[in-house]
């Protein structure tokens, strides 16, 4: 750099930094409870070593470790900060190597990605960490296969095997290097033999996955949700929610996204314009290696483990987007290049993420404050209300509280869950409530 830049990498590491900080005084919240504080197999190393064999053993050993150095939220969130700010790294690295684009629009990719408030789920949320934990090892596979090392392809598997030690999602990984593999110029046939370690990596671990209890019992679960038809629907739903949060500054931890029961016109539209978007992506990264189309076709490739055949509780979640909206922003700059103001553009763009993801964090400095938050966004769920009457309770609002369980009750009469917090609410003597 020339004398008078060298105080550039400072202010960009500054601006990357600085909205995320106050995420680090947050408390534990939702899932954190059930996979951290209150799961005794990551309270030290020795009790995480007895409950192997066990599923993401890589992931709950990062929370082993944490809660070894010290059980207070503060050190998972740094911890949680940490990666996304070496992922956002790693992704400048990968781009300024492969991607065809310049110096300046590669600093930007890398910028949009980090601060994009859709990233607060994986990032702010504790237990959103198992999607930003495995895109670590993700991305670290891909530089590895562009180096064009003699090991490369080996490399790439250990990073492999290591994302699926932390979330079996990362059975995608091989996909995902063949693509680019192939975008940036390599045969089909030499594309798929630097890949073949890490699909070997992938069935091995399926093979482990239909022998392991654990998993087998959340695959039989996941299916018995809703027949084919059904995911259909419901991931037509989940993916154009999922495309219009590409655009929000207004993240969600709980969408209320109900399945239809039926086909109708809009939904109908909203399939084929998905189905025609992600099969022009595949043409034209396939017949002219575009990587303005593998931008999108790595957004749908990366969505496939949890918005396709297998059915989840949520049809979807803003943690998904983590890596995956990488493809798209990458696009954008492909298609601004050639403008005249694009760094006046993609330079607001930077300042607008930042600002929606400091305020985004904001949310997440209680548990009232976030539950109060998803029930502006989604009145109409009654997991929401329950969650919101159980932050209130906590907090010592007890008519809070009250309210929000009789909501609760009102649109789900079926879950009993909100009745029972509220019995106990009202008989605190009787006993604790769960």
């Amino acid at each position: 750099m020339k004398k008078g830049q060298r105080w550039l990498p400072f202010l960009l590491t500054a601006l990357a930094v600085l909205p995320w900080l106050t995420a680090l005084a947050g408390p534990f919240q939702f899932d954190d409870h059930n996979v951290i504080a209150g799961f005794a197999p990551v309270h030290s190393l020795a009790a995480w070593w007895h409950s192997m064999p066990g599923i993401r053993p890589l992931l709950k050993l990062s929370y082993a470790a944490n809660w070894t150095l010290s059980p207070s939220p503060f050190g998972f969130h740094l911890f949680n900060l940490l990666v996304h700010l070496l992922n956002g790294a790693l992704l400048l690295a990968w781009a300024r190597r492969v991607l065809p684009l310049r110096e300046g629009p590669c600093v930007f990719l890398a910028l949009l990605w980090l601060l994009h408030p859709v990233q607060t789920e994986a990032v702010t949320y504790i237990a959103g960490r198992s999607v930003s934990l495995s895109a670590t090892f993700f991305l670290a596979g891909l530089l590895v296969l562009a180096s064009d090392g003699r090991r490369s392809s080996l490399w790439a598997a250990l990073f492999t095997l290591l994302g699926l030690a932390v979330r079996e999602t990362a059975w995608v990984f091989p996909l995902l290097f063949v693509l680019v593999d192939y975008v940036r110029g390599k045969r089909l046939r030499e594309a798929l033999r630097l890949a073949l370690p890490s699909l070997l990596v992938v069935l091995a671990a399926v093979a482990f996955f239909l022998l392991e209890p654990h998993y087998r019992q959340m695959v039989e679960t996941s299916f018995a949700a809703r027949d084919l038809a059904a995911q259909w629907r419901a991931q037509t739903l989940g993916l154009s929610w999922l495309l219009g949060q590409l655009f929000s500054l207004n993240p969600d931890i709980d969408p209320d996204l109900r399945v239809p029961l039926q086909w109708h016109a809009a939904l109908l539209w909203q399939c084929g314009g998905i189905v025609f978007l992600a099969f022009a992506a595949l043409y034209f990264s396939w017949r002219y290696r575009s990587w303005k189309a593998a931008g999108l076709l790595w957004f749908f490739l990366l969505l496939l483990p949890t918005n396709s055949l297998m059915p989840r509780l949520d049809v979807a979640n803003d943690r998904h987007l983590y890596i995956a909206l990488a493809g798209p922003l990458w696009t954008l700059l492909l298609c601004m290049q050639e403008w005249r103001y694009r760094h006046l553009v993609a330079g607001a763009l930077v300042l607008v993420f930042a600002a929606a993801t400091l305020v985004r964090n904001e949310d997440y400095r209680s548990e009232l404050a976030l539950w109060l938050r998803a029930a502006e966004q989604s009145p109409g769920k009654a997991r929401v209300w329950n969650n919101l009457g159980m932050a209130c309770s906590e907090a010592g609002r007890t008519e809070c509280a009250e309210r929000a369980f009789r909501q609760a009750m009102v649109l789900d009469p079926v879950d009993t869950r909100a009745a029972v917090n509220l019995y106990f609410l009202k008989n605190p003597a009787v006993k604790k409530r769960q």
